[in-house]
Parts: C-alpha cells; sequence; structure tokens
C-alpha cells in the first residue's frame, strides 16, 4: 500500500465538520498558511474553473502561485499545484507520512479526535506552499465554508461563486441554508466577491454585514465574434478583445467573477495584472471539452442540477442542431433525477455505467434514477457504452456524445484505456 492509499483509508472516517482539530493542527505546524497570500474560493458551480482563473492571470503577471483543488481528476497530485504544475508523486508520499505522523501524534496529546482525510490534505497543501515559498495561493474549500478545513485562513479576499443545492446532507436542503454555510469564510475587514445570486442567497450573504462586490455589478462581458471571443470591461478598465479556452456560457459568468477578484487583487497588491494574457492561457480540462473529432466525443464534470442547466444551455448554444447521446455515471448522494431532467429532451439514448468508487452508482441504480428523471436509459459497462456510443455518432454527420454526471466517471475512462491522460494536464 502506497502513501496515497493509506491516506484514503481516513475517507472511511466520513466527513467530521468543525474547526476544532484543524486550528489545532496548523498551530502546532506554527501556521504555515500565514506564509503566503491567499485567496480563498467557495461556491457551489463554477469554484474550479474560477480558481483556474484567477490562478493562471497571477502567474502570467509574474507571481509564484500554489493552486489548491478538489476532487482531482485522475491524480491526487493534481490537488497540489505550483505554477500550474502537479506536485511530483516522490514529494506527495514524504509529506502524506510526516504529516500523518505529525498529526496523529499532536492530536492524540491534545485529547482531539484523529484528523479526517481532508483536513490531513489541507495541510498537505499549506506546508508544500510554505515550503515552496509561493506568493500567492488560490485555496478551494472543500465543501460549504464554515467548517470546511481550509476555513483556518486569513485572505487576501474570499470568492463565492453561484450557490445551489448540493451536498444538502451536511450543509442544508435549502438555499439560504446552504448559503449559510458558504457565507462562513467571510472574513472581518477583507474584501468579498460574488457571482451573481439568487435574492434568498443574497439576503444570507448581506446579512453578514461585509461589503460585497458581485461580479454582475462591477463587471460585463461581452460576445464578439464567437462565443469564445469576449470583451471585458470593468470601472477601470477595458480589456482587448480575446479567446477564452473554456467554452460554454457559464464561463463568461465564471470570468466576470474572477476579473472581479482580480482587480480587487491587483489593488492590495499594488502590481499590474496580465488580464488578457492569463484568461487566453487558462486551462481547467473536464469542462464541456472534445476528446475525440471523429466520433465526436465530450466530457463535462456537471453533476448536480444547477450544473446541468448549464450543461443543457451550453448544448443549445453551441450545438443547437446536433442529435446528442449521453453516457453517465453517478455518485450515490447526487441528484440524479434532478440532473438528468436538465438535459434529458436533447437526449437520443442514454448509456448509465458503474462507478467502483466508494459512493459510485452500480450501472443498474444509475440508469433507474436516470430513468427517474426521464431519460431512456440503459444499464450496461464503461467499455460497452464507449463502443456503442462511439458506432452511433459515427453512423451519421452531426452526431456527438457527452459523457457526464461525475468527474470520477472520467477517470474511470482513463483507466480502462479510453482516454489518454494528457487530455488533462493544466499546462
Amino acid at each position: 500500500m502506497n502513501a496515497v492509499e493509506y491516506l484514503y483509508r481516513r475517507t472511511a472516517e466520513g466527513i467530521q465538520p468543525g474547526l476544532e482539530v484543524m486550528e489545532a493542527l496548523v498551530e502546532t505546524l506554527d501556521y504555515p498558511e500565514r506564509s503566503f497570500a491567499l485567496v480563498h474560493v467557495a461556491g457551489t458551480n463554477g469554484k474550479g474553473s474560477v480558481c483556474a482563473m484567477i490562478e493562471s492571470v497571477l502567474r502570467a503577471s509574474g507571481l509564484k502561485t500554489g493552486l489548491y483543488t478538489s476532487p482531482h481528476l485522475l491524480s491526487f497530485q493534481e490537488r497540489f499545484r505550483i505554477n500550474g504544475v502537479s506536485i511530483s508523486e516522490k514529494k506527495l508520499n514524504r509529506y502524506i507520512l510526516a504529516l500523518e505522523a505529525h498529526a496523529d501524534t499532536a492530536c492524540e496529546e491534545l485529547g482531539l479526535r484523529r484528523a479526517t482525510f481532508f483536513e490531513i490534505s489541507t495541510l498537505i497543501a499549506f506546508q508544500f506552499f510554505a515550503d515552496e515559498q509561493v506568493d500567492v495561493a488560490i485555496i478551494e474549500t472543500g465543501m460549504g465554508g464554515r467548517w470546511d478545513a481550509t476555513n483556518v485562513v486569513y485572505p487576501l479576499c474570499s470568492v463565492i461563486t453561484k450557490i445551489g443545492i448540493d451536498h444538502t446532507d451536511f450543509l442544508g436542503d435549502t438555499l439560504e441554508a446552504i448559503a449559510g454555510e458558504k457565507a462562513g469564510i467571510i472574513k472581518s475587514g477583507r474584501p468579498v466577491i460574488s457571482a451573481p445570486q439568487e435574492m434568498d442567497v443574497r439576503a444570507v450573504l448581506d446579512a453578514v454585514g461585509e461589503p460585497i462586490h458581485y461580479s454582475d455589478e462591477s463587471v460585463g462581458v461581452r460576445l464578439m465574434a464567437t462565443p469564445q471571443r469576449l470583451k471585458v470591461e470593468t470601472q477601470e478598465r477595458s480589456l482587448p478583445a480575446f479567446e477564452l479556452p473554456l467554452l460554454g456560457a457559464a464561463q463568461r459568468e465564471n470570468v466576470a467573477v474572477a476579473v472581479t477578484a482580480l482587480e480587487v487583487l491587483s489593488d492590495i497588491l499594488s502590481i499590474e495584472l496580465a488580464f488578457v494574457k492569463g484568461l487566453e492561457q487558462v486551462r481547467w480540462p473536464g469542462r464541456l471539452m472534445e476528446v475525440s473529432s471523429q466520433p465526436s466525443i465530450w466530457l463535462d464534470g456537471s453533476h448536480n442540477p444547477q450544473g446541468g442547466a448549464v450543461l443543457a444551455e451550453n448544448l443549445r448554444a453551441s450545438f443547437p442542431e446536433q442529435e446528442i447521446s449521453f453516457i453517465v455515471g453517478f455518485l450515490e448522494d447526487k441528484d440524479v433525477e434532478g440532473y438528468v431532467r436538465t438535459w434529458h429532451k436533447r437526449a437520443h439514448r442514454v448509456w448509465a455505467v458503474p462507478l467502483s468508487c466508494s459512493r459510485g452508482l452500480s450501472a443498474e441504480e444509475a440508469a433507474l434514477r436516470a430513468r427517474m428523471g426521464g431519460a431512456h436509459a440503459d444499464a450496461c459497462s464503461l467499455q460497452e457504452a464507449w463502443s456503442e456510443a462511439a458506432a452511433w455518432a459515427q453512423m451519421e454527420v452531426g452526431r456527438m456524445v457527452v459523457v457526464c454526471g461525475s468527474l470520477y466517471l472520467m477517470e474511470a475512462c482513463v483507466e480502462e484505456g479510453l482516454l489518454n491522460a494528457d487530455l488533462f494536464l493544466l499546462k
């Protein structure tokens, strides 16, 4: 058993909301997260893309960046990046062994419960970025905000992307309850940037009492000749038109959130940022991403109803005439029915496949729940689905296949030899 597999054994203990253990552990390590500037990002959808955009612009501006995100697509190493490059396997193993041992000893001595998988992961990020002396790190919450292990930081600014229904077992089953958890990352005296929100969500965020920069009030993003050519204007600057590598209407909203945050950071750091260069170079694999042209196969990491609605709108805007079939796989704690309901009317055929991870649904259960969402879904193996879908797409011009429902499905595609891992590199 290697170090990563050993660390993953902690996932059996589940999620333990609360900051007592994390606050104690960073103190025993002399607060590594205080040795660099950072941006803290929470939200339901768009977190990863916004993190990637902010990191790319800061890196293009000459700053040494750290990026901590989850989950990963293919390798646990992806969660810890410096200047866009994942931590090496050797270095990661060293951090896991050292920090697991340190955490277990410290928790026992302090009479605290054992540190969770995500708490150890977050400690690794903090210590790794401190050791590498990054200028700025972008830290994505794992889930929620208030009791998330990352929420021991005091950031340059807090960023909240679009809030929707997700993780209801832990965050609550209303938008207001979930917004209250996400708002937990807001810190007194620090700028807050938010995507446009539903009125009920906005009321919760505003009630915290800190001024909030809403991106739709700060930044305008206009389409130019093509859906990916954008013109961005703010109260302070007008950026030259540029090509955004990330496809989809939702990415325009993410650009507005990222640019709003970056303008705040530019003022705090007193530097001129390379907005256009960074945005033109941004990569965030797995978000409506073409992996094959013949046959036409696309991947999308959406997994909840809000993400499904974005996927449906992107397909409507970018592929209005295409005939589309889907390969799907799901985790058991997701609103599969609500997710499928957002796009099932575009689906010619749906193949439901199993996910072998701990929370993954069997093909039969995935198909049943997809049918409850309105899709005509068949259960089969991933290999069977890929072969049948590819053959179907090649039969006629104008057909395409979308693989979606979970980031873990993309990992499975690589593990089974259907996709090349190099497709998912950041740089």
